[in-house]
């Protein structure tokens, strides 16, 4: 149960607040056909996560990464039309009584409502298709294990929708009574919150695939930047290895803005002394304090329960199991001495069992890799990262029954698709097999060491 409740806030949290906070700047400045352009888009975008999580779940697409990884571009690029559309247009979208033909309010509204889907399309799939990783362990849908699991799936939904509710009707208290500022700021602070935390994931991507940076050549702004050959090396991908290991910040940062319209809204309704004419009139402006900061106490609930998913459920949801040592294989080098493969004698992992081998990269990171023998008496083996890109670092173990299990999640691998991509598995190496054993090239460490920390 917990694992789920965990999984699910990690995801869609961070960004269910900053939707909540968006919808309310929207609904304040956007008028009649700005707000519909917002939910057209934003629509569109949930069309595009549930096909998303169609192909994900049944691995429709050969390619499948693409499909993910250009979500994360698109989510930068519309961050960057945001910022060159506010810069152009935020003075009318702002002040929109003197923008009478509502264009601007129109052009802002549907950027934003374009850049939410993105930001869906990113952070829903993945959430959309853990009922169906679920393992029963062959008992069925109505098993005691299937519906703990769907309570905690449906629980960390829960907390995510009411999260956005609660940054959605603060920001509606806040534009009301007057305090223009806080909500928008808080807005435009999590928009860009969220599109440093696209932008880190992207650069991931680019350092597990080699050739999608090689295809970045054309744009030296970017090559500027970006290193093809040591990638890895540079600032913004230790940014990115820092930013993804850290994921739950963002969550955090979210809710602290949060936290600020609260404490407005709270004072606020202390110390106001708003006109009146009639006492219903007064009731009314009582009623919507009120509100605010039932909200408000809301929405810091909601927060106590993001930190409790990051801290003591954690804890509490760690299984002790007997993982397998990491093992040192044989390391090849060049007349130069430098390290050049790995090398994995057959009879190291002929016995059946889950091994796992590590190696220190140049940059101090302990990258490692697993092979499992998947058929006895023959040379086909499952070979593949210690981590996924669903559960990053945590890697497997082999439970009682001699089954590979993922060490965050619980989901039992199917032992011959290790080595392929898709849902849980482990990310998949280059590799090269002959008559006396397994040979992985340094080069796949190397590129793939922010997976791991140090």
């Amino acid at each position: 149960m917990l694992t789920y409740l965990i999984n699910v806030t990690d995801d869609l949290l961070a960004v269910s607040v900053a939707l909540g906070a968006i919808c309310a700047m929207v609904e304040r400045y956007g008028a009649k056909r700005g707000r519909a352009a917002f939910w057209a888009t934003l629509a569109l975008g949930t069309l595009a996560a549930a096909i998303r999580a169609y192909i994900t779940n049944t691995h429709r697409i050969t390619a499948g990464w693409r499909v993910g990884a250009f979500g994360y571009l698109i989510a930068v690029a519309l961050f960057l039309v945001f910022a060159v559309v506010m810069i152009i247009l935020g003075r009318r979208f702002f002040r929109a009584p003197q923008d009478r033909s509502g264009v601007a309010r129109t052009i802002v509204s549907a950027v934003c409502g374009a850049w939410a889907a993105a930001q869906l399309y990113i952070a829903l799939p993945t959430v959309l298709v853990y009922p169906f990783q679920f393992d029963t362990g062959g008992n069925g849908l109505l098993s005691t294990d299937y519906l703990f699991r769907l309570g905690g799936y449906a629980l960390g939904l829960i907390v995510c929708v009411v999260s956005a509710v609660c940054a959605l009707h603060l920001g509606r208290v806040c534009y009301q009574k007057g305090m223009k500022t806080a909500p928008t700021a808080a807005a435009l602070a999590l928009v860009l919150l969220m599109s440093v935390n696209s932008f880190a994931r992207l650069m991931s991507v680019l350092t597990i695939r080699r050739s999608a940076i090689q295809t970045l050549q054309p744009f030296g702004f970017v090559m500027g930047l970006i290193d093809p050959g040591q990638a890895h090396n540079t600032a913004l991908f230790n940014f990115a290895s820092f930013s993804n290991n850290n994921a739950h910040w963002y969550t955090f940062i979210a809710f602290i803005a949060l936290a600020l319209l609260t404490a407005m809204v709270f004072v606020g309704s202390r110390t106001a002394r708003e006109p009146y004419a009639t006492k219903a009139e007064n009731r009314k402006h009582r009623a919507l304090w009120r509100s605010g900061r039932r909200y408000g106490v809301t929405a810091m609930l909601c927060f106590v329960m993001a930190i409790l998913c990051a801290t003591w459920f954690v804890k509490l949801n760690t299984v002790v199991i007997n993982v397998a040592p990491v093992e040192d294989p044989v390391i090849i080098k060049d007349d130069a001495g430098n390290d050049v493969s790995l090398f994995v004698p057959f009879e190291m992992v002929s016995d059946g069992h889950l091994h796992r081998f590590g190696y220190t990269t140049p940059d101090g990171n302990p990258a490692r890799f697993i092979v499992v023998l998947k058929q006895p008496g023959t040379n086909n083996y499952g070979i593949g990262l210690d981590a996924c890109e669903i559960c990053g670092e945590a890697g497997y173990y082999e439970n009682n029954e001699g089954r590979i299990v993922c060490k965050k999640c619980n989901v039992v691998m199917n032992t011959t698709t290790i080595g392929m991509k898709g849902g849980c598995n482990p990310i998949i190496i280059d590799y090269d097999m002959d008559e006396n054993g397994i040979t992985v090239p340094v080069s796949e460490m190397i590129a793939n060491q922010s997976h791991f920390k140090k």
